[in-house]
């Protein structure tokens, strides 16, 4: 850290609170991290921003990536480290993987993190589950593709795809997820506060020793100090527009990341000197716009794929622009680069909406009883266009005054006619639609009337039609400071920090803007967490703490 930015400074006898560990964020990454030192006996305090607990997590379908898992192991499925390594190498550093480097093209940063996570990422859901605070099933794994089968170094492995289970092993979600760790939590011990917001670091001689907390409900600050280290689980910065603007590489109309994302932990590392990586990078998504700009950028998923099978994507010329069940971070990058739209256009007919708008992954379809108002319809493509004009029209200090383009109506036509017959021969062979395994997960079982690509039918020739707008969201971002397995924050010597700790999406993911599979955001933040939780309990000095509280580790 640098010498002449030191955070606050503590002055003796001052502390509202003390405990060996304090948490601050009640994600995946945060829960995992307050339980494994609770379990070691540990005093931990948990501060959560919001007025429920779970962040981002809880919002989430729960799944967490678990190469090399021992649920694997029980059922006899082979994924070794270096298989598994090399998978994550490619998708995280394309440009520059190498198969014969011994570091894969990696930075040894990149390779440290990605191959400790091998390891240490089923050693932690086994773990957790050994202690009662995670039940995890392999059940969905087992038909639950990765993001990237077609890469040689996948090797066609199924079940590295995790989540929790009820008590009678069957598959529940990412709400489960937050109450069973937090279920183990209370059970160990472990203090939680809601509504107390992360504001600054206590820094002495070097070390962080505490934080500042506001008390969102009476409007006061506090300090906690914190005996062996703080652990900063707060996310990314999703829903700070100053931030968005200032790393992002396109506009980001915002996402489905917890509405308390807003970077809290940033401004303190800045402060501090430790240097931030990957600020550009997120887990990418597209959102109905319309859903972003009245009072608040959160929305309640992301466009996980273009829904339905007779549904395509075009841009405001009428064109399609790629396969539109490509998984939903690769596709969104449609929206990144020179020249890229921000805008484009999602375009359904009502056999799509009536028959798929249930399905766990139709956002941004309408769920019974929710809201419509972000779809533009009409009984005619000639009706549905007018639609939109007027719609944009009525947008333009949002867009900035984007249009369709004049020869939108006569493009798509053409579009819709071409897009019929790819779907009626069952070959996209324009877009490659239909190829991936991920594509018919996300879609959903084919219904009936479809085509002979699963993935893809024809519109139907008559009317109602609807349209949706959509852009470039988030799931979160994925900047921070670097960090090692144990979750140490690194100077900017690369040096870790004493007392100071980051997972989950306010620390730099060696994925960069790579996606492995679903779960590579809850994986990552249960390992990283376990990581940081256990290197903390082996801090304490021997002979107290746990042994003073008549626990065991």
């Amino acid at each position: 850290m640098r010498s002449d930015t030191r955070g606050i400074d503590v002055r003796a006898g001052e502390a509202d609170s003390v405990a060996d560990v304090v948490v601050f964020g009640s994600g995946a990454g945060g829960l995992a991290a307050a339980v494994t030192a609770a379990a070691a006996g540990c005093t931990v305090q948990l501060f959560e921003k919001a007025g429920t607990v779970g962040g981002t997590t809880a919002k989430s379908g729960g799944v967490y990536w678990i190469p090399g898992n021992h649920l694997m192991d029980e059922r006899g499925i082979d994924d070794p480290e270096d298989r598994a390594v090399r998978y994550m190498a490619r998708v995280s550093a394309p440009d520059r993987y190498r198969a014969d480097d011994a570091l894969f093209g990696l930075t040894k940063w990149e390779h440290d993190l990605i191959s400790g996570y091998y390891g240490l990422a089923s050693e932690a859901v086994e773990f957790l589950g050994g202690i009662g605070a995670l039940r995890s099933t392999m059940e969905l794994a087992l038909r639950f593709p990765d993001y990237h089968m077609g890469l040689p170094e996948q090797g066609g492995v199924y079940g590295r795809a995790l989540c929790p289970a009820d008590d009678e092993g069957r598959p529940t979600d990412g709400a489960d997820l937050v109450a069973q760790l937090t279920a183990a939590a209370r059970r160990l011990g472990v203090r939680v506060a809601t509504r107390q917001a992360f504001t600054d670091l206590l820094v002495d001689g070097g070390r962080v020793v505490g934080a500042v907390v506001r008390d969102l409900e009476n409007a006061r600050d506090c300090e906690v100090r914190a005996r062996l280290g703080v652990v900063l689980a707060v996310g990314g910065f999703t829903h700070d527009p100053g931030r968005r603007e200032q790393h992002l590489p396109a506009r980001v109309w915002g996402g489905c990341a917890a509405p308390a994302n807003t970077g809290d932990a940033l401004g303190a590392l800045e402060s501090l000197g430790i240097p931030l990586h990957n600020m550009e990078c997120a887990w990418w998504d597209q959102v109905a716009i319309e859903h972003t700009h009245q009072g608040s950028t959160e929305t309640r998923a992301g466009m996980w794929v273009a829904p339905g099978d007779s549904s395509l994507i075009v841009d405001l010329a009428g064109r399609r622009v790629g396969n539109e069940k490509l998984f939903y971070s690769d596709r969104a990058k449609i929206h990144l680069g020179d020249g890229a739209p921000e805008l484009l256009v999602l375009l359904f007919d009502s056999r799509t909406e009536q028959l798929f708008s249930t399905e766990q992954f139709a956002y941004p379809l309408a769920l019974p009883g929710e809201s419509t108002s972000h779809l533009v319809s009409g009984d005619s493509w000639e009706q549905l266009c007018a639609g939109l004009e007027s719609r944009l029209q009525s947008l333009r200090s949002v867009t900035g005054g984007a249009r369709l383009r004049s020869d939108f109506r006569s493009n798509l036509a053409a579009t819709i006619a071409r897009f019929n017959d790819l779907a009626a021969a069952g070959v996209d062979a324009d877009h490659g639609r239909g190829v991936e395994p991920i594509e018919m997960f996300f879609t959903g079982e084919p219904r009936a009337g479809g085509g002979p690509n699963p993935v893809m039918a024809p519109l139907s020739e008559a009317g109602p039609y609807h349209a949706v707008l959509i852009g470039l969201g988030t799931l979160d971002t994925k900047g921070g400071p670097r960090t090692t397995t144990t979750g140490q924050v690194l100077d900017e010597n690369s040096d870790p920090v004493p007392g100071l700790y980051a997972v989950g999406n306010c620390a730099a993911s060696p994925s960069n803007d790579g996606y492995w599979a679903a779960g590579a955001t809850i994986g990552p933040a249960l390992a990283f967490g376990y990581g940081a939780g256990r290197h903390l309990t082996a801090q304490r000095p021997i002979g107290t703490y746990a042994h003073e509280q008549g626990v065991t580790s």
